[in-house]
C-alpha cells in the first residue's frame, strides 16, 4: 500500500477537527510556523495542505488577516477559482478526495489535444478519485510536454493546486460541466453498473493570454458526488 504524503495526512486532520466542530467557523488559526511544529511537518507541507482545504472551501486565507475556519454556509458566495467548494460529497458537505492508483505516462497527442495545446506530446497524469474510501470518481490531467518536465504521481486534486505545484502560469479556469454515464471501462474502474450516470467536469488552465497551459477531465458518479451552484443578481 503506497504511503500518505505528509501534506494529506495533515490535511485530513484538520478536515477532521472542521468538520467535527473542534474547529468552529471564525476561528483564527496559527501561522504556517505554528501549524507545522503542531503536526510535525515542514512549512512547505503545511502550506500546501492549507492551499488544498482552501480549495476546498473549509478555509478563508487572506493577506494581512490569516488563516481562518470558513463559515461553511457562505462557501457557496467564494470565489470560483478553485471550484471544489462546488463538488459535494453524500452529506452535502464539500467532497474530500484521496488519489487512488495514479498513473503519469508521456505519450503523443490527439488531434484534439494538438489542436488545444499546440503540441505533438502531451504529459497524462490518470487516477481514481475517492471519497470516505468509495470510489466516486475518474480523474485524467493533461499537459502539454513542453510546459513541465512531468506530472507527479503525488499531485493535488484541484486544478489551480496543480497549477502551482509544476509552476504552470496561471491567469484563469474555464469550466464546462456535462452529464454522461459510463463506459464499459469505466464502470470497471469505479466499480458501478453499466451505463451509470456521470457529472464530467472538463477544466481548462489559461495563462495571461488565454493560451491553455493544462486540461483536466473529472467524471464524478451522480449518485456519490453532486456539484452545487448559487445564482445572485
Amino acid at each position: 500500500m503506497a504511503r500518505l504524503p505528509l501534506y494529506k495526512a495533515a490535511e485530513t486532520e484538520m478536515i477532521r477537527r472542521i468538520k467535527t466542530g473542534e474547529w468552529a467557523p471564525g476561528l483564527r488559526l496559527p501561522n504556517e510556523f505554528g501549524l507545522a511544529d503542531e503536526f510535525g511537518v515542514s512549512q512547505g507541507t503545511m502550506r500546501r495542505a492549507l492551499m488544498s482545504l482552501e480549495g476546498m472551501g473549509m478555509l478563508d486565507r487572506k493577506p494581512g488577516r490569516g488563516t481562518v475556519v470558513a463559515d461553511p454556509q457562505a462557501a457557496p458566495a467564494r470565489r470560483s477559482a478553485p471550484g471544489y467548494h462546488r463538488i459535494l460529497g453524500i452529506d452535502g458537505t464539500p467532497a474530500v478526495f484521496e488519489v487512488f492508483r495514479p498513473r503519469n505516462t508521456e505519450r503523443p497527442a490527439t488531434p484534439e489535444e494538438a489542436d488545444l495545446f499546440g503540441s505533438a506530446r502531451v504529459h497524462e497524469l490518470e487516477r481514481i478519485l475517492k471519497a470516505e474510501g468509495v470510489r466516486v470518481g475518474l480523474d485524467l490531467v493533461t499537459v502539454p510536454a513542453g510546459q513541465a518536465p512531468g506530472l507527479p504521481e503525488t499531485l493535488p486534486v484541484a486544478l489551480d493546486l496543480i497549477c502551482a505545484e509544476i509552476a504552470l502560469p496561471l491567469a484563469r479556469i474555464d469550466d464546462q460541466l456535462v452529464a454522461e454515464v459510463t463506459s464499459m471501462g469505466e464502470s470497471v474502474a469505479l466499480a458501478v453498473d453499466r451505463h451509470t450516470g456521470l457529472l464530467t467536469l472538463t477544466r481548462t488552465a489559461r495563462d495571461a493570454d488565454g493560451t491553455p497551459v493544462a486540461r483536466q477531465v473529472t467524471r464524478l458518479v451522480t449518485d456519490r458526488i453532486s456539484y452545487t451552484v448559487t445564482l445572485s443578481e
